[in-house]
């Protein structure tokens, strides 16, 4: 199969859900691919790039959400939280591009519920880094604790619905319409 851009992109995935997002480096991303390291800076130009590419593939479901502000983050949450590393993955992309979904389709969202221009653009940077830092926290705490599920829906997880009652009151306090 010959290299490119969208088989690097699906083998830096499954190494980063196999392995975790320390472990995804361009060595070893050639080595499994069987190409030499530099053979892949011809179809990505650095490993933030890549990165930023699997998060986007990630994302890309989210653009066919429908829903208002609410649905789309909540929905943004149960795609993400059962990657493994998926919250600092993201953390980490939208340093590099704060366009990618959810944060491109939020402020419409929050304009057709009749926020200004403005107050959505706000709104959208503030509930991006509320959604992100609680994500990235979930599934870290879940990690450190292997026996909860990374989920947050198994019964008798108290720490994982916490966490789930958290982002949701979160987001309703976030998104309740400005006064």
């Amino acid at each position: 199969m010959a290299l490119s851009l969208e088989l690097i992109t699906a083998t830096a995935r499954s190494l980063l859900s196999q392995y975790g997002l320390q472990d995804v480096s361009m060595r070893r991303l050639a080595r499994e691919l069987d190409v030499a390291p530099g053979a892949l800076y011809y179809h990505v130009p650095s490993k933030q790039e890549l990165l930023r590419t699997v998060a986007q593939e990630i994302l890309d479901p989210l653009l066919d959400e429908p829903g208002d502000a609410l649905a789309l983050m909540l929905r943004f949450r149960l795609l993400v939280l059962p990657l493994r590393d998926a919250g600092d993955l993201l953390l980490l992309a939208y340093a590099l591009d704060t366009t990618l979904p959810p944060a491109q389709l939020l402020p419409q969202r929050l304009r057709e519920a009749g926020w200004a221009p403005a107050e959505a653009e706000q709104t959208t940077a503030v509930v991006m880094r509320f959604a992100l830092g609680a994500l990235a926290t979930e599934q870290n705490q879940a990690l450190l604790q292997p026996a909860q599920p990374v989920t947050g829906r198994a019964p008798g997880a108290p720490q994982a619905m916490a966490a789930e009652r958290i982002y949701r009151h979160g987001l309703q306090r976030l998104l309740a319409p400005p006064r």
